[in-house]
């Protein structure tokens, strides 16, 4: 990874961590900013990656701030085909409106 690519990504994880206003969203309890995690709503596996493609996987919407472990890993919406879906039209919903 390129010095552009991990400041990118530390730039990403800041934004979204901001967005979630630093709290779980998995059990809903605060976040210290220097242990969290981003989680993916959508796993991200390479059959998903076939499924949705990468523009859905690696989307902002399908990522959550989360304490690590068990909170991250509940975040996984795979068994849930209703929650997949409402993420992919939040997706598809946000580039629609971008233009």
């Amino acid at each position: 990874m390129t010095e552009r690519q991990r400041f990118n990504l530390h730039e990403e994880r800041l934004a979204i961590y901001s967005r979630d206003g630093g709290i779980c969203q998995y059990c809903g309890e605060p976040v210290d900013i220097n242990h969290f995690e981003v989680a993916h709503r959508i796993a991200n596996t390479v059959s998903n990656r076939k499924r949705y493609g990468a523009e859905v996987v690696d989307h902002r919407l399908n990522k959550a701030t989360t304490h690590a472990g068990r909170c991250n890993s509940g975040m996984n919406c795979g068994f849930n085909p209703g929650k997949c879906q409402e993420i992919v039209e939040a997706i598809c919903n946000q580039k629609c409106q971008r233009g």
